[in-house]
């Protein structure tokens, strides 16, 4: 996921580039050389699908043993999580700006005219579409009969699924001066709520019925004399896991709370707008500038910390069985131990790699820059 900063304040194109991917683009840093590993543990790329196309704002969705994807020019693909044969290639002759969400077999997208498209997934008949206050940049979240919205302006905004995608509610957030854009901060649980990461460092839990939060929490709070050193922002997927909500702010920190009463557990100091993952003893997140944590879930201590993969534009980590998958910008998947972070195994996956890989237990998929999927499975 490319790093870009949302303009909210009149400031030169040429500031934004600059902080926009700090570590990729500033020459100071060199990004790590790889070195060899004896593989403990083998990684395989099982298939590749899809055609190239810019990943920004698109997310793929596992359902029902298919892996449903769409791109900027309007196709919206399925394809066989097995075999990776595409079983249905549709152009919805559209321009899209987000996606996808399912719900059964209706496929949930953005438009750039600044639609909510809903349509059939296996011939892209519409079913309905309603008009969003501004342009969707990242997948809709679906929660029971509720689709939840975020666009441009800050708005999140309910639609039902079972009368029409009928407007239900939509509500608004004061922006900063500077945020950091992302391609996906919202995750639903179940049908009760969704996990909202908010600029400013804040994450809300929202009640998809009504849009009202259940509750908030800090999970990190601005700081600095500049409104660049003051940008904090969730920007990736908050993760639900055993009563335990995370979630992890760009130059921020990585918090931890209880679920019921958003009551802190605990919380540590790092940068990340990649993302995190959790089991059933750590939190691991991948740092702004490449490195990859793990800190003990029950009591935020850190476990492990790896730079060998330090400056190599980094995705946000996901678990592959008992291991730790990332990707790096020069299309290399990494396989972690979670146990000391050292590098057990490796597979050259195509072009550069762009998103948190999506965990399906033994499997996991992932996605480049240009578009392309991947499934990769342990050897």
């Amino acid at each position: 996921m490319r790093r870009q900063l949302l303009l909210t304040a009149v400031l030169s194109s040429s500031l934004l580039a600059g902080c926009a991917s700090w570590f990729e683009g500033n020459t100071q840093f060199k990004p790590t050389p790889l070195a060899a590993i004896k593989p403990l543990q083998g990684l395989d790329v099982k298939w590749t699908a899809g055609q190239a196309a810019p990943a920004a704002g698109f997310l793929p969705v596992y359902v029902n043993g298919l892996v449903v994807s769409a791109d900027a020019d309007g196709h919206v693909r399925s394809i066989d999580a097995l075999s990776g044969r595409v079983s249905a290639d549709v152009d919805l002759k559209r321009k899209l700006s987000a996606g996808v969400a399912m719900a059964g077999d209706m496929v949930l997208v953005g438009t750039q005219d600044a639609k909510l498209l809903a349509v059939e997934r296996a011939n892209g008949k519409v079913l309905w579409q309603q008009p969003l206050t501004s342009l969707m940049l990242e997948a809709p979240q679906v929660a029971g009969d509720m689709v939840l919205v975020r666009t441009n302006d800050a708005r999140l905004t309910g639609f039902s699924l079972t009368d029409g995608g009928k407007q239900l509610w939509s509500s608004g957030n004061v922006l900063p001066q500077l945020t950091v854009r992302n391609n996906g901060s919202m995750q639903a649980v179940g049908k009760e709520a969704v996990m909202v990461g908010q600029a400013g460092g804040r994450l809300d839990i929202v009640n998809p019925q009504t849009g009202n939060a259940l509750w908030q929490g800090a999970v990190a709070n601005p700081r600095g004399a500049t409104e660049l050193e003051r940008m904090t922002d969730v920007t990736s997927r908050p993760v639900f896991d055993a009563g335990q909500v995370c979630a992890v702010a760009y130059q921020g920190r990585v918090a931890c709370f209880e679920a019921r009463s958003g009551n802190l557990l605990w919380a540590r100091e790092i940068s990340s707008s990649r993302g995190l993952a959790v089991d059933g003893r750590n939190v691991y997140v991948t740092a702004e500038d490449g490195s990859v944590w793990a800190f003990d879930r029950g009591t935020g201590r850190n476990i492990w910390k790896t730079d060998d993969l330090k400056y190599r534009d980094v995705t946000g980590p996901a678990l592959l069985g008992r291991f730790v998958l990332v990707g790096d910008g020069e299309g290399y998947a990494h396989l972690l131990s979670n146990e000391s972070g050292s590098i057990v195994g490796r597979v050259k996956v195509g072009s550069a790699l762009a998103n948190q890989p999506v965990s399906l237990g033994s499997s996991a998929l992932m996605q480049g820059k240009d578009g392309r999927l991947a499934m990769l499975t342990l050897g």
